[in-house]
């Protein structure tokens, strides 16, 4: 048989396509993964959350611990010592648990940039409402702009065929 005639028995042929695979990296293993790392910008922004809500605020780090555990189940109170290891730049190993992350934003007054931290490393952004809004009615207009485009195309192929 002929090594380029296509047979399911063929070895020489099967040893072709099993050696090309052997260089085809799986996705999950793939180079190019995007550097996810977000600890050290993360803590950055945790803490100028901190520093605006004392500046504009008033709110001291106890005070922002005590709003944190308002948000939170008994078991997952936290402690001002438990904040300052978090943030510590020699925290490394103890990075800030995401858990936390909606009673801290809530705490800060609704200081979203560590949660923008988050969804930015994804290539996402955050929108507010008004932003929401804003989206929706330009998704309207642009449907709107479409529908009468088509309607008017429509209308020509009518009058053009009579």
């Amino acid at each position: 048989m002929d090594r380029n005639e296509d047979s399911f028995t063929s070895k020489p042929m099967q040893q072709d396509l099993l050696h090309g695979l052997e260089h085809v990296e799986p996705d999950y293993l793939a180079g190019n993964a995007p550097d996810l790392d977000i600890r050290d910008k993360l803590r950055v922004f945790l803490k100028e959350a901190l520093t605006l809500a004392r500046k504009n605020y008033g709110l001291s780090r106890d005070r922002v611990v005590d709003r944190i555990n308002l948000c939170l189940a008994e078991e997952d109170q936290i402690t001002e010592r438990q904040l300052n290891g978090w943030l510590a730049v020699s925290a490394e190993d103890r990075p800030f648990p995401l858990h936390i992350l909606p009673a801290f934003i809530w705490a800060t007054r609704g200081n979203l940039s560590p949660l923008e931290v988050v969804t930015e490393s994804l290539g996402l952004h955050l929108m507010d409402h008004q932003e929401v809004i804003a989206a929706r009615l330009g998704e309207n207009i642009i449907n709107k702009t479409r529908a009468a485009k088509e309607e008017r195309e429509l209308r020509n192929l009518l009058v053009n065929r009579r």
